[in-house]
């Protein structure tokens, strides 16, 4: 039953278990975290066979199918939730990349898919360090405290900053992790195969030079050097140019305005995203729009139409080599 707001007499689509057994999930129309601080639990979600040892977390939602089938000195909470409690325009009908959302509130969307889409060996499932216990938990028991205390007029705040707290350290580790299965499932490969794939797959968030080094384990240098005897370039180059292909692409091919495209294509200034189109390709943004079929420079070198494919090449002004095709 969703929680009464005792200030304002209203009901607030949230509810708290201290003590919750597991037996009664999902829960309709809510997503739901659930923090296991003792003991273990075998669940079947999905059709997944689980076991779970404490102390981890669970994000589940009314799409899942869950059902515990044992329990061995299990302790766990359960702060259940609707998406639209986060932002008003996060409902369970708009939780698709087909629906068209506001831009700002996509991180927020993005962060529900830990609860709305599990597949495979993705179950929503997140087996926590002790650091990361001690933190989640801490701020469940907080929210737990304040549902229940209603301390004032603004409670409801309070637990909407929390609970967006805890979303993001969890999200924090789904990240993580995701980049660990990743390297995991490519430990044999080429690095430079791993972080071009890697490039491609998460272009639109923040990549530094670093977090490539950790994805591979190998230094700066070491990994620069790869990538430069198979392509020509530094991996920020080419996460650059890849970043400028997929723009080329939506300035062809949208009515996006050039704004919209700098923040899907990953640069966090547009002033930014300008100058290094202008400076590869020798044409702003909105002139490239006009003629997407037109010729640039590229720092005293020129652009030009790969022979292999229906791309552009970029050509190194001196060697005169291939420096990146850029396929649209």
């Amino acid at each position: 039953m969703p929680q009464t707001d005792r200030h304002k007499k209203r009901e607030i689509p949230i509810e708290f278990d201290f003590y919750n057994t597991l037996d009664k999930l999902p829960v309709e129309k809510r997503c739901t975290i659930i923090m296991i601080s003792c003991g273990s639990t075998t669940i079947k979600i999905n059709e997944h066979f689980q076991t779970v040892n404490a102390p981890a977390v669970l994000c589940i939602s009314q799409y899942d199918k869950f059902q515990c089938i044992e329990k061995t000195h299990l302790s766990a909470k359960a702060f259940h939730f609707d998406p639209w409690y986060i932002k008003a325009c996060l409902r369970f009908e708009n939780l698709d990349d087909d629906i068209s959302i506001d831009e700002k509130y996509v991180y927020e969307r993005n962060m529900l898919y830990m609860f709305t889409r599990h597949s495979g060996n993705f179950q929503g499932i997140f087996h926590l360090t002790p650091q990361q216990y001690i933190h989640i938990n801490e701020l469940m028991l907080m929210i737990g405290a304040e549902t229940y205390a209603q301390s004032d007029d603004y409670w409801t705040c309070r637990i909407r900053r929390m609970l967006r707290q805890t979303i993001n350290c969890i999200y924090d580790i789904y990240v993580d992790q995701r980049k660990l299965k990743f390297y995991e499932l490519s430990e044999n490969t080429n690095p430079v195969t791993i972080c071009t794939d890697y490039i491609h797959a998460n272009y639109q968030n923040d990549i530094t030079l670093t977090s490539l080094c950790e994805l591979v384990h190998l230094n700066r240098t070491t990994l620069n050097q790869r990538f430069k005897q198979q392509l020509n370039c530094t991996c920020i180059e080419y996460l650059l140019h890849y970043r400028l292909k997929i723009a080329q692409e939506l300035l062809s091919n949208t009515n996006l305005k050039i704004e919209e495209i700098s923040s899907q294509c990953g640069f966090k200034y547009g002033s930014y995203f300008n100058r290094q189109f202008t400076k590869c390709l020798g044409i702003s943004p909105s002139e490239f729009r006009k003629n997407p079929t037109g010729y640039g420079s590229f720092e005293g070198g020129k652009v030009g139409r790969c022979g292999n494919c229906d791309g552009y090449v970029i050509f190194d002004c001196i060697k005169y080599r291939t420096f990146v095709c850029f396929v649209l």
